[in-house]
């Protein structure tokens, strides 16, 4: 049906007949393909038939309605898929409102010092891009907020957002830092993961955009109850607003795209690598802030100690392996490993780096280079499993246990090690797959409609991913893929009407019970409390009541009924049961054992 049944429907409308007054009998999946026994298969062939026969006799005429649709947009997560896929819609003509739950833009990529594989600077490659965003005439970006609600449907989606205050008024401030000199409150700057301090009122670290501090309500002196307006006294331009509230707003948008990110697994639970525990034990994003020239050591790359490591290990996959849902490659890791091997040497020539791998993943047309220029400079030890390996504190050193896939046990004493975790679903993008209604696999990445047909369209119309909220990619494939989807809702909303299909749910006032289980469940909010009175007010009762824009037609609440009031227009009761009794009066004859006959002669003399 979902390839075939707009065909026959095209017949039936260009022979003056209503599309809907048709079922289609399932012949091609249901019976040829998976019944081997010709007899067999046309015995249940025809039942299928009767079937959709005796169900036909019950259709109604229906007709699809035009709706008007707004073409404006709402793109979750303002990393490099966020930004693209924003730019390209508003270059196209289309509002687009942005919602980045952090104080800045760039996602991820803007921690980074330089990109594999060819090192470019990130800061420099980005920045043109997030100020075009920041400045763009058709673009409203939501900083330190998220997306609290959404309901209805395709071309008309209402979004509720909950907006943090910054207590920063960003038209008045100039990001000259004067606040961050006078706050007398030092943190650990988790933007830095916790290797230098803030204050309360920052900005995470140069460069990022918009350059207009915030303010940390939890660790700022006034939310103790304390009296403290140092900041205020001392900006210059009247920027720091202590009465700055959460606000709550609604957009109303009509397709949205989600590129939420990702995050690493938190190697913390695998307690074999030491990390948490040994202090030179760092992710691969922390190692990316100590390369940085705006991170905690100005890009200079040393231990905690403040020496410089002269054995250095990376350890690949780590996390891969610990279990069914994080069992995928993530396709960076071996790229961002060479490029750290690159750096470290060029910082430090006299260091040794040695790589734990299990198996290389270097896809791409221009990834082999990396890899050639460290070939036979550094040591690549090729282990059973990343699961074996075993990372203890020896002194001064961190000593390596694991198991050479051609030599057995080793040991390996380092100064510093690097893990490279697998890639997970950023935080909250499990609630942004509830709000939506997206199913999510592996790693909590959002599902794709299909995998190779359909990469960025999902199971609800009008949503679509980019980026790593589909899975684990780089920044150009991360890019192309918000390309894909920003075309994908510029087609869809190329008109300013669209036809909405007629199958939706209808109450029936005489039998509803007011019980309200069907509001509970309607995944879209299609449904509302209705009052009945008469002429002179007094009410009557109360009924549930469907609005037919928003629902989707799919049949939950029909499901949910206890008292059988909620019919689907086209998959009505009586036309599903009439379907399912006429196979049933048939289910004796296709399941009964076939007809031997009469025996032989020779079979009776036997018996």
């Amino acid at each position: 049906p979902k390839e075939h049944e707009h065909t026959f429907g095209k017949v039936l409308t260009a022979t003056g007949l209503n599309p809907f007054l048709m079922q289609m009998a399932n012949i091609r999946e249901q019976v040829a393909w998976v019944t081997n026994n010709p007899t067999e298969a046309t015995a249940k062939a025809i039942a299928y038939v009767r079937a959709a026969a005796s169900r036909l006799a019950l259709h109604e005429p229906l007709a699809k309605k035009e709706i008007d649709c707004n073409p404006d947009a709402l793109v979750i997560g303002a990393g490099p898929a966020g930004m693209e896929a924003a730019l390209m819609l508003a270059q196209a003509g289309r509002k687009v409102c942005i919602v980045e739950k952090n104080p800045f833009i760039g996602g991820k990529a803007v921690l980074y010092e330089e990109v594999f594989p060819n090192l470019e600077c990130a800061t420099c490659m980005l920045e043109p891009r997030m100020d075009e965003l920041l400045h763009h005439e058709k673009i409203e970006l939501f900083t330190l907020s998220e997306v609290q609600g959404i309901i209805g449907f395709v071309g008309n989606f209402t979004v509720t957002i909950r907006k943090n205050p910054r207590f920063v008024v960003e038209d008045k401030c100039i990001g000259c830092g004067a606040c961050f000199e006078a706050c007398p409150v030092s943190v650990p700057n988790e933007f830095n993961f916790g290797f230098n301090h803030r204050k309360a009122i920052f900005t995470p670290f140069a460069g990022v955009l918009p350059n207009v501090p915030v303010i940390d309500r939890q660790n700022c002196l006034r939310a103790r109850g304390e009296e403290c307006n140092l900041c205020r006294e001392t900006c210059p331009f009247e920027a720091i607003n202590y009465d700055d509230k959460e606000l709550t707003v609604e957009r109303q948008v009509g397709a949205i795209i989600v590129a939420t990110g990702f995050d690493l697994l938190d190697p913390a639970a695998l307690s074999a690598y030491g990390y948490g525990k040994i202090p030179d034990v760092f992710t691969s994003l922390e190692f990316e802030r100590l390369l940085s020239s705006t991170g905690p050591t100005e890009g200079k790359i040393v231990r905690r100690n403040g020496k410089k490591p002269e054995l250095v290990a990376i350890i690949h996959c780590v996390g891969r392996q610990s279990g069914k849902d994080s069992d995928y490659c993530s396709a960076v890791c071996c790229h961002y490993a060479l490029k750290f091997n690159h750096l470290i040497k060029k910082q430090l020539p006299r260091a040794r780096v040695f790589h734990l791998f299990t198996d290389w993943c270097l896809p791409g047309k221009n990834n082999q280079s990396l890899f050639a220029g460290v070939k036979g400079k550094n040591r690549f030890i090729r282990v059973s499993s990343p699961r074996r390996i075993r990372v203890k504190r020896e002194r001064d050193q961190i000593a390596l246990a694991y198991e050479d896939a051609a030599e057995g046990k080793k040991r390996l004493p380092v100064d510093m090690v690097v893990l490279c975790p697998t890639m997970v679903a950023s935080k909250g993008t499990a609630e942004i797959a509830k709000v939506l209604s997206l199913p999510y696999g592996k790693g909590g990445f959002l599902s794709e409609s299909h995998a190779k047909l359909a990469p960025v369209a999902t199971a609800t119309e009008g949503v679509f991913i980019a980026g790593c909220a589909q899975g684990p990619k780089d920044i150009p494939e991360a890019v192309a893929q918000a390309s894909g989807a920003a075309s994908k809702v510029l087609v869809m909303f190329s008109h300013d009407e669209m036809l909405r299909e007629p199958v939706v749910a209808r109450v029936n006032e005489n039998t509803c019970i007011a019980c309200w289980y069907c509001l509970e469940v309607c995944p879209y909010k299609a449904l509302s409390k209705k009052e009945i009175r008469d002429r002179k007010g007094n009410l009557i009762k109360r009924v549930a009541e469907v609005n037919p824009s928003i629902c989707t037609g799919c049949g939950t609440c029909a499901a949910t009924c206890f008292s059988n009031s909620v019919d689907l227009d086209g998959f009505t009761d009586e036309q599903l049961y009439s379907e399912i009794n006429s196979l049933m009066a048939v289910g004796q004859d296709l399941f009964a054992e076939p007809d031997k006959g009469e025996p032989a002669e020779g079979e009776a003399r036997a018996a």
